[in-house]
């Protein structure tokens, strides 16, 4: 089954919180509106296994092979192996990096500079760059072995790097918490994320009882960025958002349109990829110095 839509009904975070908390295994697409995202060329196309985002492809094409060819501009297989390779894409049943690491062709830092390069960078380019569109998730689609490294990244990781390199939030406004409400912890831990030292500030005061404009002011915040952080942290499920006088729920405006229901998702053995922090710290600057 497939679910297709708009980015204006849909945000990116969105899109990923409904695959991870179906642990949907699938393609998505996303193709940008290129008079609207003048910085964008090319559309996106992100492999799903479990929930969790094992390939990123920016390109015309999906066989454009692009983890081959970052393999070899890097040298670390001759053109000859890598002929070799391409020739048996369509019997690959496993993720390419894990066959070349099984037979000692790559190793394990090579793997995860390829990651880095190529699922990394492409998921916050693309929070960063792309704001409208259309998007197609594709359940019945064929896993793109051929370019996955065999690690791997949750989508409520995925969400929370690209919305902490958000500059322009416009397009969100309506999706955000309001000033006067509450925000409230759904657990008793921050589970499967590592939260920034501002969101676990908000974390901490996200009992119920303040409202997002007090929290603001006791933490020297401006009322905008608590509104934020709480979005962010709303829509991969660490928090809601609640009256501050009653502490009941209010309806969630991120999350009020019916979940679709999905079928034929399969597991994935595929190993997480922890992140460089270097590397996250190189790519801030400069996506921020480009926007």
């Amino acid at each position: 089954m497939s679910l297709a839509g708009y980015l204006s009904e849909y945000s990116l975070a969105e899109i990923f919180h409904f695959i991870q908390e179906g642990n949907k295994t699938g393609l998505l697409s996303i193709e940008p509106d290129f008079g609207l995202n003048r910085s964008v060329s090319n559309p996106y196309y992100l492999s799903f296994q479990g929930g969790r985002i094992m390939s990123v492809v920016n390109g015309n094409q999906l066989e454009h092979q692009g983890l081959l060819k970052t393999i070899e501009q890097r040298g670390w297989l001759s053109p000859e192996q890598v002929a070799r390779l391409k020739t048996q894409t369509n019997s690959l049943q496993q993720p390419l990096g894990n066959y070349l690491k099984s037979h000692n062709a790559i190793t394990s830092e090579q793997l995860m500079l390829a990651f880095n390069s190529q699922v990394i960078a492409n998921i916050c380019q693309m929070f960063v760059e792309v704001r409208h569109g259309r998007f197609k998730f594709d359940s019945q689609a064929s896993l793109t072995y051929i370019e996955m490294t065999g690690l791997s990244l949750t989508a409520k990781q995925a969400t929370l790097m690209g919305l902490r390199l958000l500059l322009d939030w416009s397009d969100l406004a309506a999706k955000l918490p309001a000033s006067v409400s509450a925000l409230q912890r759904s657990s008793t831990e921050p589970v499967g994320v590592r939260l920034d030292r501002q969101e676990l500030l908000v974390w901490q005061l996200a009992v119920g009882e303040m409202s997002i404009a007090k929290i603001a002011k006791n933490l020297g915040l401006e009322t905008s960025r608590v509104q934020q952080i709480g979005f962010r942290l709303s829509v991969i499920g660490l928090m809601y958002e609640v009256s501050a006088e009653a502490s009941q729920p209010l309806v969630n405006r991120m999350m009020d349109a019916p979940k679709p229901i999905f079928v034929g998702s399969r597991s994935s053995n595929s190993t997480a990829a922890p992140i460089s922090t270097s590397f996250l710290s190189n790519l801030v600057g400069f996506l921020k110095r480009k926007g």
